[in-house]
């Protein structure tokens, strides 16, 4: 798959992550309003649970992530669903890439 169209189906991963952590923060906020009328209690404000300039941040983050991710495995990229796939897990994939090291001295077969 070329770069380009893994980079973008990428972002559509993180895209999706996106959506589902912003609609989990909005179902808190139902939740809690639902409640707060049972109760007769002041209704939540929802900028309580969405932080616009912070979540658009995040967001932003994650598409650029995840177009980072489907772009550097797009050789390892066989079709749309896969590249998706791979952006949506893009933070947590690149993390992974970063924490792993390399052996400084060749290890030698059967020495422990």
């Amino acid at each position: 798959m070329e770069w380009t169209t893994a980079a973008l189906l990428g972002m559509v991963g993180g895209g999706i992550v996106e959506v589902v952590a912003v609609w989990g923060n909005l179902a808190a906020w139902q939740k809690d309003r639902h409640a707060a009328r049972r109760r007769g209690r002041r209704l939540p404000p929802v900028t309580r649970y969405i932080d616009p300039a912070a979540d658009t941040l995040v967001a932003v983050t994650r598409l650029a992530l995840g177009a980072a991710a489907a772009a550097i495995l797009h050789t390892q990229i066989s079709g749309a669903l896969t590249a998706i796939a791979v952006g949506a897990s893009g933070p947590a994939l690149l993390a992974q890439l970063g924490a792993s090291r390399v052996p400084s001295v060749p290890v030698e077969s059967g020495t422990p």
